[in-house]
């Protein structure tokens, strides 16, 4: 997992920094409290209503998301963002300390890398229609459409074509911006006019767009490569829809629900809770494999002792039934230790299928060693 060191503030110190942070980076800031971890502030959770960011303490924009430790799979990852609307997850310690955060490109950047985009085509997936307003039409007029339709921006356009983007940050940036000649902190009347102006003054030719014919996996490269969580698809240069970071990830936690079947046995009730992390980080490895083996009857049973948990996997393959263990003090480390070991088991499976295959094509027969 790639984790990005953002701006930390104090839940006491003022909006303002955490604004112009965020007009900087697009991503997230992470709010601590005396020292120790407390949410983060984006974009989304900001009022274009705040009179004077300057005089309003961080902590009354916060928002606690799910959070991540550094070891945790891409199907781990992928569950937590589809929890809500985030566009950046916060990485915690074991003593639960801020190392940074992760984001929706980083995790797309781990999905090309294990070869886990979908291959459907881009207009399966795609949200459609897309909402749209013209350059000429005022502020309150955009901050209507947001509200109407529940979404935090909208694609500006001229004449139809997309020309830039327009969002709830790009309110609240305007009243942290000093007014010339002035060092008064901007008022409600301030920002009343605001709502009577064009929106060619504050949107943001930031869009990144993509033909329908391109792969899926050509969007999720621009992506990544530009740093975005979402791209404008386009037929004959006209935007037709919208596809997202959260789109990819549905469709393979769909993918993963439908191709990994899997018994869980043995959790007592004071650790049931743990299903879904147990579920998911093993999962996520047998997901990474399921294109090179047929897994069946994967069962999973938990025996708890004073001291140490015991965790027992077991399941079929094409080439036999596979076994495997792992006991630690700690049942996610137990849990941990067992999707390593998996890892490592099939990885040298499947070099030893290749291996194989090699020497038939090579006009051997015998077993590879």
């Amino acid at each position: 997992m790639e984790i990005t060191k953002p701006l930390t503030l104090e839940a006491e110190e003022p909006l303002s920094k955490a604004i112009g942070e965020l007009m900087e980076t697009g991503t997230a800031v992470v709010i601590t409290k005396g020292g120790k971890y407390y949410g983060i502030i984006d974009d989304r959770n900001l009022r274009s209503g705040i009179a004077d960011s300057g005089k309003t303490k961080c902590e009354t924009c916060v928002v606690k998301p799910p959070t991540l430790r550094s070891t945790a799979s891409i199907l781990e990852q992928i569950n937590a963002f589809l929890l809500g609307h985030f566009k950046a997850l916060p990485v915690l310690d074991e003593s639960d300390r801020p190392l940074g955060i992760t984001t929706r490109a980083e995790v797309l950047k781990g999905m090309l890398s294990q070869h886990l985009i979908p291959k459907n085509r881009v207009s399966e997936l795609m949200s459609s229609p897309v909402y749209t307003i013209e350059e000429s039409e005022k502020i309150a007029k955009a901050k209507n459409m947001m509200k109407e339709y529940g979404c935090h921006r909208l694609l500006v356009t001229h004449r139809g074509m997309p020309v830039g983007v327009i969002s709830t940050l790009d309110f609240a940036s305007y009243i942290t911006k000093p007014r010339a000649g002035e060092k008064r902190p901007i008022v409600v009347k301030d920002v009343e006019s605001m709502m009577d102006r064009p929106i060619s003054e504050y949107l943001r030719p930031d869009i990144t767009t993509m033909d329908e014919k391109s792969t899926l996996e050509d969007v999720a490269q621009k992506m990544v490569e530009k740093e975005v969580s979402s791209v404008v698809i386009t037929s004959e240069k006209k935007p037709v829809g919208v596809l997202s970071a959260f789109d990819i990830f549905k469709k393979l936690q769909e993918i993963a629900k439908e191709e990994i079947s899997m018994s869980i046995s043995g959790l007592s009730e004071e650790n049931v809770w743990q299903f879904p992390d147990i579920k998911g980080k093993l999962g996520s490895v047998f997901a990474k494999f399921s294109s090179s083996f047929n897994f069946r009857n994967i069962s999973v049973h938990v025996k708890e002792a004073k001291t140490t948990f015991g965790v027992f996997l077991y399941f079929d393959t094409d080439e036999g039934h596979v076994s495997l263990s792992a006991e630690r003090k700690d049942l996610k480390e137990s849990v941990d230790e067992l999707a390593a070991e998996l890892h490592r088991v099939l990885i040298k499976k499947k070099e030893m299928t290749r291996t194989k295959a090699r020497k038939v094509h090579g006009g051997y027969e015998e077993e590879a060693i």
